[in-house]
């Protein structure tokens, strides 16, 4: 080989190392660009989510509980329900609003805490026109906790502490059938120790008794051949006018009090195959009976409220009240006897008060307690079966409330404010449940601890209190 040509390969191999030299002084710039653009994209994306929690955050120091009766709401604001509150919240629609239901007691068992929950109840519905009126037998079933709905991370961290909890995101399961009625449905009532025998108060001013019992056997699926039942095993035709005033003595088996809006109670007692109302009324009211309770322990006495603005108890031996108290400034509109302390009784008024009373000193005006939260009249209430100091009261003004006896204000917590630095509530309002616009009825279940239930205009609300035992 020449020397001319062995310089020229040499000059060869410089030249091709310089261009790799190159070439890969480019391929590092190109990768310094990717990474580059890659931190630039993953900064982005970490600014974009700091942004959208900044939002989040700014969000929820927007909001605030809003207190009924102290502010007011714009037009274009609007109340979010709080899951976090309630450890169940569901909702249900039926075909009529029904202005009185009831919970069935069941064999599903006593004092039961685990989800989901399943229940039985009656209604009575209030529909555009007489003949469309019905008696809705229910089954609700796959009610299961919601506490978590909004908060999926909680839910995760929960799972090894909730496993019977894992399907509290299904819908709830509705089972109705119906029974024919007639007439609108002003209050109905299932006999405590039968819960297949039902009483309805008619406006056609009638009482009607009704077993339910295929309907329930329909519902669970023992009974596939079920026919519309339009006839009452009997009916009540002793009162003049309407009423609303009924309920099934607890101590004694198929013995039911009715009251009507002409100021008259009647009796009516089950015997044998047949039935029997007592031809003679219990006198003693000058305005509407509005609503009637047995005594949880003593078998002849029932007490009773009325518009007269007094509350009356009465022996069903003699048809004459034995006490009679004025109770409220107001209309009586609603009574509820204790059945763990059975000398304690609670009233809700027109006015919108709601009074404890003590029956072992049981004088006018003289209730151990007055609670004057609510701003509109007192529709129902109700003890809680197993809390003996809880008293659950639904109102006009769209609120329903729990309240706890057993509660003493903190004096601590509002040491050194005015009444005008904070908004103080009663010491005893445990909860309070909105959502709902003219709350007719609300009951606890009967073996489901602190489960409440409410009827409305819109539908019925099934709720327990995160902050319930």
């Amino acid at each position: 080989m020449s020397k001319r040509e062995r310089d020229d390969d040499i000059e060869f191999d410089d030249d091709q190392e310089e261009n790799d030299q190159i070439e890969e002084e480019q391929d590092e710039e190109e990768d310094y660009h990717e990474m580059n653009d890659e931190d630039e994209e993953e900064n982005n994306d970490q600014e974009i989510e700091q942004e959208d929690e900044e939002e989040d955050e700014d969000d929820r120091s927007n909001l605030r509980v809003w207190r009924p009766g102290v502010d007011a709401m714009d037009e274009d604001e609007e109340l979010i329900y709080d899951s976090s509150a309630y450890d169940m919240m569901h909702t249900m629609t039926v075909e009529w609003p029904c202005l009185s239901f009831q919970p069935l007691r069941d064999n599903l068992g006593l004092n039961r805490s685990k989800y989901p929950h399943t229940m039985y109840m009656v209604a009575g519905t209030q529909a555009d026109q007489a003949k469309n009126n019905k008696i809705l037998v229910m089954k609700v079933s796959s009610l299961c906790k919601t506490k978590h709905d909004e908060d999926d991370s909680d839910a995760e961290s929960s799972d090894e502490e909730d496993d019977e909890d894992e399907d509290f995101d299904k819908e709830v399961d509705l089972q109705t059938n119906f029974i024919n009625h007639n007439g609108a449905v002003n209050r109905i009532r299932a006999m405590e120790q039968q819960p297949n025998i039902v009483a309805t108060w008619s406006d056609s001013r009638q009482v009607f008794i009704w077993n339910i019992h295929n309907n329930l056997k329909e519902l669970d699926g023992e009974n596939k051949q079920l026919k519309n039942q339009s006839s009452p095993i009997h009916v009540v035709t002793s009162h003049s006018d309407e009423g609303y005033a009924l309920d099934w003595s607890p101590t004694t088996v198929g013995r039911l009090a009715s009251g009507d809006c002409s100021n008259m109670i009647y009796v009516t007692n089950a015997a044998g195959a047949t039935w029997k109302t007592d031809t003679a009324p219990y006198k003693g009211h000058e305005a509407s009976v509005e609503d009637i309770q047995w005594s949880p322990s003593e078998v002849n006495v029932f007490a009773s409220c009325s518009s007269d603005q007094t509350i009356k108890v009465w022996d069903i031996r003699s048809r004459k009240p034995a006490i009679s108290v004025h109770a409220h400034e107001s209309d009586v509109n609603v009574i509820s006897w204790s059945r763990k302390v059975g000398y304690l009784m609670v009233s809700g008024g027109d006015d919108g008060s709601f009074r404890v009373w003590d029956l072992r000193n049981f004088k006018n005006d003289s209730p151990v307690s007055n609670f004057t939260y609510h701003n509109g009249p007192i529709s129902s209430l109700q003890w809680n079966p197993f809390d003996e100091s809880q008293v659950i009261v639904a109102s006009n003004d769209n609120q329903v409330t729990v309240w706890d006896f057993s509660l003493e204000e903190d004096t601590e917590e509002f040491e050194g404010t005015e009444e005008t630095d904070d908004y103080q509530v009663p010491p005893q309002l445990f909860f309070i449940h909105q959502g709902q616009h003219d709350v007719k009825e609300v009951h606890w279940h009967p073996q489901i601890p602190h489960v409440a239930i409410t009827t409305a205009y819109e539908g019925f609300n099934i709720f327990k209190s995160s902050n319930s035992e």
